[in-house]
């Protein structure tokens, strides 16, 4: 019986080589690249969520306000219901949203709001656009008008201005635009 005792002498080391050392420094760079980004974007989605609660602050004290806006002793005669503007009404005048926002942005804790991107006060805007990067943290607060019955839209959204007459109740659309320029929906409600 021939058997063969050629063994090979080689000696094979064991353990990690170069190439596996190389891998394991990659995977580490990953690790660390992937924990970065994931502590910036925490950091980006708190501002976005800050953005929305100071939209829903906004919802909550015109909700509140509007409540009591048509009796007698609202304690916001600014922002009181039933007050028809003048027909050449200006921003300031009684009864119209400039007033109101003008009264709000001096007296009520809504004041104290900052925007987290730019850590200015929120500025309210017509649109949210994601090619202007400005836009980010701005809230718009749209008047939502009824359509007749039957319409395949309930209602007609259009910006809330300062000269806009504000002597109804009010159907109101909060949003907040977001890092990206694009609206987020805070709320629908009545003032």
């Amino acid at each position: 019986m021939a058997s063969s005792t050629d063994h090979s002498t080689e000696s094979r080391q064991l353990g990690p080589n170069k190439a596996d050392k190389l891998f394991l420094a990659f995977l580490a760079l990953v690790v660390v690249a992937v924990t970065g980004l994931g502590v910036v974007n925490y950091k980006e989605a708190l501002k976005t969520e800050t953005a929305k609660s100071n939209g829903e602050a906004w919802v909550a004290w015109l909700t509140e306000t509007g409540a009591t806006r048509f009796e007698a002793n609202t304690p916001h005669p600014a922002c009181k219901g039933g007050v028809k503007p003048a027909a050449d009404a200006k921003a300031d005048t009684p009864g119209t949203w400039g007033a109101c926002l003008a009264h709000v942005m001096a007296t009520t804790e809504l004041k104290d709001q900052i925007n987290p991107f730019f850590n200015t006060t929120p500025h309210f805007v017509a649109a949210c656009v994601p090619s202007d990067r400005t836009l980010m943290g701005a809230i718009l607060l749209e008047d939502l008008m009824p359509t007749p019955p039957g319409s395949a839209t309930p209602f007609v959204a259009s910006q809330l201005l300062e000269t806009d007459s504000i002597d109804y109740k009010m159907q109101l659309r909060l949003s907040v635009c977001d890092k990206g320029g694009y609206a987020i929906k805070v709320a629908e409600f009545e003032f």
